[in-house]
């Protein structure tokens, strides 16, 4: 009775506030499936299930490439692709998307700095910037890549700006102070 309850009250927990579920036996299939997929993603994370793939970018005028974008893929036993609509949410509500964020940069770098001259950016959550040191990441994978700074575009999305604390806003100037681009 208690773990059903407690099932249920994470249910409405996940729905917001002011919100309250009645158990029921779907609720906790879910709650499985989800604490399984976390599971897989923490042993992904270590057996490099993980991979970049990479979407070009063009300069219009002369369709000339100039960057890079790096997508997250989870390559799953099997030859499943998993997409990073179906693990980041759950990366993110876990944590686990500061060292799987950690990874996709030094990656990112390391893959793009023999590219002559091409950007590459990467996509950044919003917890990367209440958790852990983003900016010594940032560094590490520049030191470790030899990426020129200026050839690092950093996406972020409004959640950041939304989030605009002190410490946000003092993360920014940071970057911007190594020469790293910044998107929204």
């Amino acid at each position: 009775l208690l773990r059903h309850a407690d099932i249920a009250l994470y249910e409405a927990k996940a729905d917001g506030r002011g919100a309250f579920r009645c158990f029921a036996p779907q609720m906790s299939d879910r709650l499985q499936r989800r604490r399984a997929l976390e599971l897989d993603l923490r042993r992904a994370l270590g057996q490099d299930e993980l991979a970049l793939h990479f979407q070009p970018r063009f300069e219009t005028a002369e369709l000339q490439p100039t960057g890079v974008e790096a997508l997250l893929r989870w390559h799953a036993p099997g030859g499943r692709i998993v997409g990073p609509e179906q693990f980041v949410p759950l990366a993110e509500e876990t944590g686990l998307i500061v060292p799987i964020g950690d990874w996709v940069l030094r990656e990112a770098c390391r893959q793009a700095a023999p590219l002559p001259g091409l950007t590459v950016s990467v996509n950044l959550s919003p917890v990367q910037f209440r958790h852990g040191d983003l900016v010594a990441s940032v560094e590490a994978a520049l030191a470790a890549s030899g990426l020129d700074p200026r050839r690092l575009e950093l996406e972020l999305t409004e959640g950041v700006l939304l989030d605009s604390t002190d410490a946000a806003a003092r993360i920014l100037d940071r970057l911007k102070g190594l020469g790293i681009r910044l998107a929204l």
